[in-house]
C-alpha cells in the first residue's frame, strides 16, 4: 500500500503538485526530499517508487512509475526531468492506449540529472553521474561519467584520482596550497567550506583539476562521505579548526599532517608536523601516502 507517512516526509519547497498515488502502490521516502514547484509524480497499482536522502527535484518534473523506480541519495533533477518505468505497447497495426511494457529504472546516488532530460525504462544510470541538459537517456551508463547528446549518447568517463587528501576551512588562506597542486597532480584534494567559496579558491579550482571545491558543504554534502573518502586531512588552513574536524578524523583513524604555523592541534602526538618553510617535505610525506595505496 501507499505509504502515507512517507509522502508526509516530502519536503515542499513551492507550490502546485500532482500526486497519483495508487493505494497499492508503494513510496518511499528518505530524508531531506526536496520538491520544488509544478511536481508530478504517479505511482500505479503495484508499482515502487524509492527517493532516497536528500534527493532534490526541481519545478515541472515529473516521475510515472508503474513498476519500479529507485533514485539514490544526494541525486538532484533539475527542471523539466521526466523519468518513465514504462511504454505503451505497440505493433505495426496500433498503438495501446492502457496497455504498457514496463521495466525497472535506476538512478544511483550523488548525480544531476539535467534540465529536460528523459529517462526510459529499462535504463539503469550509476553513482556519480552528470547527465547535459536535454539528453534522452535510452540505455545503462556506468558509474562516474559524464552524459550529454541528443541525437548520439556521449559517454564520457569522469576521470578521477586514487588518492585524496581533505581540508575543511574557513579561511581562504590554505599554507602553500597551490605549491602542493602544482606538485601532486596524482592527488586530488577536496577543499571544502561552510560557507561559500572566495574567488581566489575559486581560481584555483579552475587552474587546477586537481582542486575540488565544496562551498556550503554541509547543504551540499556530508562531512562523513568526504572523511571516509579521504587518505588523509590536511590541517593547514589559517584561521580557526572548523567543527573539530581533527577529533573526527581522527575517529576515522586519518593520517593527518599539518604544517608549523596552521597546526590547530600542537598538544596531538598523532598528527605529523612539517616546518612550514620546507613546502617540499609535505610533498614527500604526500607522495609517501600515494606510494602505499597503489
Amino acid at each position: 500500500m501507499t505509504d502515507v507517512l512517507s509522502e508526509s516526509k516530502l519536503i515542499k519547497k513551492g507550490s502546485f503538485y500532482d500526486f497519483q498515488l495508487s493505494p497499492v502502490g508503494k513510496l518511499s521516502v528518505g530524508n531531506n526530499v526536496v520538491l520544488r514547484n509544478f511536481i508530478s509524480i504517479e505511482v500505479n497499482n503495484g508499482a515502487s517508487l524509492t527517493l532516497g536522502d536528500n534527493v532534490y527535484i526541481n519545478n515541472y518534473s515529473n516521475i510515472r512509475c508503474f513498476h519500479s523506480i529507485e533514485i539514490g541519495e544526494n541525486t538532484m533533477l533539475g527542471d523539466g526531468v521526466r523519468i518513465f518505468d514504462f511504454d505503451h505497447s505497440y505493433s505495426a497495426y496500433h498503438i495501446g492506449r492502457l496497455s504498457s511494457t514496463v521495466a525497472p529504472v535506476v538512478i544511483g546516488k550523488n548525480s544531476w540529472i539535467g534540465a529536460n532530460c528523459v529517462i526510459t525504462k529499462g535504463v539503469t544510470i550509476g553513482d556519480n553521474v552528470i547527465i547535459g541538459a536535454g539528453t534522452v537517456v535510452t540505455k545503462d551508463v556506468p558509474n562516474d561519467s559524464l552524459v550529454y547528446g541528443q541525437k548520439n549518447l556521449v559517454i564520457k568517463k569522469r576521470e578521477q584520482a586514487s588518492t585524496h587528501a581533505f581540508i575543511l576551512t574557513v579561511s581562504d588562506r590554505i599554507e602553500h596550497i597551490e605549491y602542493l597542486l602544482e606538485h601532486l597532480p596524482e592527488m586530488d584534494f577536496h577543499i571544502a567550506a561552510p560557507t561559500c567559496i572566495s574567488s581566489s579558491l575559486e581560481q584555483l579550482g579552475r587552474k587546477f583539476s586537481n582542486c575540488q571545491l565544496y562551498p556550503l558543504v554541509y547543504a551540499d554534502y556530508s562531512l562523513d562521505i568526504l572523511l571516509k573518502q579521504a587518505d588523509c586531512y590536511l590541517d593547514i588552513n589559517h584561521g580557526r579548526e572548523v567543527d573539530e574536524i581533527i577529533s573526527k578524523a581522527l575517529e576515522y583513524n586519518k593520517v593527518i599532517l599539518s604544517f608549523s604555523n596552521t597546526s590547530h592541534r600542537l598538544d596531538e602526538d598523532k598528527i605529523i608536523q612539517i616546518d612550514s618553510e620546507k613546502p617540499e617535505l609535505m610533498v614527500s610525506e604526500l607522495k609517501n601516502i600515494i606510494g602505499s595505496r597503489q
